[in-house]
């Protein structure tokens, strides 16, 4: 594992924690031993049990009595319940973001959705979400509320995961959401900011129907 310098250590530990939850090298159910991640990592207990709790908060695991840390399952329930909170949000963040974009600010997104078709053309799972994830960081800020942005940040990797499960399944989802992406900005562009919440809406409503049927088709295996 290579740390970055300007990320704590706690941060670092959770993110390459949340990876192996996201990318699915770690199932719902499996614990999370303490001991042997500061082991594997060169790090102390300490450290890992400050990364447990910002993955509890970020709801990829639990902390149980007497069991300790758990990989949390993904249900229907849980699932709706997370994009209806997460596209509310972001639904109001691309409104915001429609009227309050200054000249100049647009060319860095413009950029990243680029990138976004790139790897939605080479089928780059990893890189493409990584790119959104990025993109999505930027515009939060839009909702002109921290506290939201907090929760939006926190429902990211939980987000990610589900994708994950969608995205497996094959190139055409990756083009299906950069293709909506883009008619996003466009609305953006031309500071329609109706429309373009109400695509966010949409890609929502689509996101969560092939998040459940990809959650169901895992279950069936």
């Amino acid at each position: 594992m290579t740390f970055v310098p300007n990320d704590s250590l706690t941060e670092q530990i959770a993110r390459y924690l949340g990876h192996q939850i996201i990318i699915g090298h770690l199932n719902p159910g499996d614990r999370i031993q303490e001991l042997r991640i500061a082991g594997e990592l060169s790090v102390s207990r300490g450290s890992v049990r400050e990364a447990l709790l910002i993955l509890e908060r970020r709801h990829l695991i639990e902390i149980l009595p007497r069991r300790g840390a758990v990989v949390s399952a993904l249900t229907e329930l849980e699932i709706r319940s997370l994009y209806e909170l997460w596209f509310m949000l972001l639904k109001k963040v691309a409104a915001n973001a429609a009227t309050m974009w200054q000249d100049g600010e647009l060319e860095s997104y413009m950029a990243l959705i680029k990138e976004l078709g790139e790897y939605a053309e080479r089928n780059d799972l990893e890189r493409f979400y990584d790119t959104l994830s990025t993109f999505l960081s930027m515009i939060y800020p839009y909702a002109n509320n921290s506290f939201m942005v907090q929760v939006m940040e926190d429902l990211l990797p939980t987000g990610k995961r589900c994708a994950y499960m969608v995205f497996r399944r094959g190139k055409s989802e990756l083009t299906r959401l950069y293709e909506s992406f883009v008619r996003v900005m466009d609305k953006m562009l031309k500071r329609d900011a109706t429309g373009a919440g109400e695509l966010v809406e949409q890609i929502g409503v689509e996101q969560l129907k092939l998040a459940l049927e990809a959650l169901r088709a895992q279950c069936a295996q």
